[in-house]
């Protein structure tokens, strides 16, 4: 029994690695402000950091502060959009407004999107290179904390520098 553990996970992370597309899948959508967002046009201003989340998902309650202080250092090299999955626009508008977020949420009713990408899980994060290749994945927390409420992993800001380095 002990010798097939290794392998089923080793099939397990054969099985996880091609649940993700390898490429961003193009979509467009209203957004929370009211405006409408391409991911084509984002990408064509440089590397886009695309997260799916939702206010009824509490690590994504969670992680929301977080996405705000990223953005704030990152604003000037990486392009943020969300992407709320089936969720109530007023709550989302509430919880964006309090984490101080300016990048584009798109509102994903009934989890197209979601589904293009593959989401099972929120939060979800993807990390896209201008080319449209996906860098990373990333599925949960990026941030997570201790007790005292240092950082204890951070997934994100190395994400954020390795998307930075691709080409």
């Amino acid at each position: 029994m002990r010798r097939l553990f290794p392998l089923a996970l080793a099939l397990l992370a054969l099985a996880w690695a091609g649940a993700f597309p390898e490429r961003a899948i193009p979509f467009e959508g209203k957004t929370l402000s009211g405006g409408y967002l391409k991911l084509a046009e984002l990408l064509e201003k440089g590397p886009v950091f695309l997260n799916f989340w939702a206010t009824h998902c509490p690590p994504c309650l969670a992680e929301g502060p977080e996405l705000g202080r990223a953005y704030a250092r990152y604003r000037d090299r990486v392009q943020f959009v969300a992407v709320d999955v089936q969720d109530d626009p007023r709550m989302a508008r509430f919880r964006v407004k309090d984490w101080g977020w300016d990048f584009p949420v798109v509102i994903d009713y009934y989890a197209d999107v979601a589904r293009a990408y593959r989401v099972r899980h929120l939060p979800t994060s993807f990390f896209i290179a201008p080319s449209g290749g996906i860098v990373a994945v990333h599925v949960g927390l990026l941030i997570l904390r201790d007790a005292e409420g240092r950082v204890a992993r951070d997934f994100l800001t190395p994400n954020l520098e390795r998307l930075l380095r691709t080409p």
